[in-house]
């Protein structure tokens, strides 16, 4: 259980904080927007318009003292095991005293969450369930911000990071990190991006509207994104 809560909090912050967020690499429905915005509140406990103001500092500023989390500025085990506590820097330097999103009503459903798994599973369980989430889900954030930025292949020499295929499902499509450093704003990564099928059924459901022709394989500038105006809630 806490894999698949990991898991599902990590396909959340790349189909809905990454690339829709931070690159409007799409358009998504204001009604998924909303539950989705709610779930990363309340599992994650971080504003998504805060994590993808830090996101897009890094790609603005990859690789130079100014990124939040480069592994060639800091060590790579600072970055690899501490990108919460990079993020949580950023932030403060970025926004200072802004709210975090941690509105009551968030703290609220939190509360009824863990009751109901203490209730059913007991403590002992809910511990490993916890211990599991977090570092399976700040595992996958600290190795893209990692090993994105220090092996692999240069299809663009003049973009930060590098491409290493073969981690590309368990990183969900930032194997082709290099690639999309490049092309930020592209809705595909690369031709192993196991989030690509997700986002073509939830276009298909008309939940989301990629830009350009959103059944191509081809890999970036295709898939270029629907600028239409929609903003989060």
């Amino acid at each position: 259980m806490g894999l698949t809560s990991a898991l599902l909090a990590a396909v959340v912050t790349e189909v809905y904080c990454h690339r829709c967020l931070a690159h409007r690499s799409y358009a998504m429905h204001a009604r998924l927007a909303t539950v989705l915005d709610m779930y990363f509140k309340v599992i994650v406990g971080t504003n998504p318009a805060t994590w993808a103001v830090v996101h897009r500092t890094h790609h603005r500023y990859a690789d130079t003292p100014r990124d939040p989390h480069s592994p060639r500025v800091r060590r790579p085990i600072s970055v690899l095991a501490g990108s919460a506590l990079l993020f949580a820097q950023a932030r403060r330097r970025l926004l200072g005293d802004q709210p975090v999103g941690r509105e009551r009503a968030h703290l609220i459903w939190r509360g009824v969450i863990t009751a109901f798994f203490l209730v059913t599973c007991g403590v002992e369980q809910v511990i490993v369930m916890l211990v599991v989430h977090l570092a399976t889900y700040l595992g996958v954030q600290g190795m893209v911000n990692t090993v994105g930025h220090l092996y692999g292949t240069k299809p663009y020499p003049d973009a930060p990071g590098y491409d290493l295929a073969v981690l590309a499902i368990p990183l969900l499509g930032h194997g082709y990190h290099n690639s999309h450093h490049a092309h930020p704003e592209a809705a595909r990564t690369g031709a192993l991006d196991p989030i690509w099928p997700l986002l073509l059924v939830l276009h298909r459901m008309r939940l989301i509207t990629i830009g350009g022709q959103a059944g191509r394989p081809a890999v970036l500038p295709e898939c270029s994104p629907q600028r239409s105006g929609w903003t989060p809630p």
